[in-house]
């Protein structure tokens, strides 16, 4: 069983090289910003991002859990 599946990894990958929002990562992964914020969620709730405003919109990044996981994964 996986933690997480392919859409959440690719999304992990893509926070991994630079905090990103929500419109750039649907933007850059070609998904619906329903399903982009709905993974999104998830992996706050497992603890492998973390979110916080900038400039008016929320950015996410990884946690050190996070960055431990995409280590593994790779």
């Amino acid at each position: 069983m996986e933690l997480v599946g392919k859409t959440k990894k690719k999304i992990l990958l893509e926070i991994a090289k630079e905090p990103y929002h929500g419109y750039k990562l649907a933007l850059s992964l070609t998904l619906p910003l329903s399903t982009i914020y709905g993974h999104l969620r998830d992996l706050k709730e497992l603890g492998l991002i973390e979110s916080q405003m900038k400039d008016r919109q929320i950015t996410y990044s990884l946690t050190d859990k996070g960055k431990a996981f995409i280590k593994v994964v790779k």
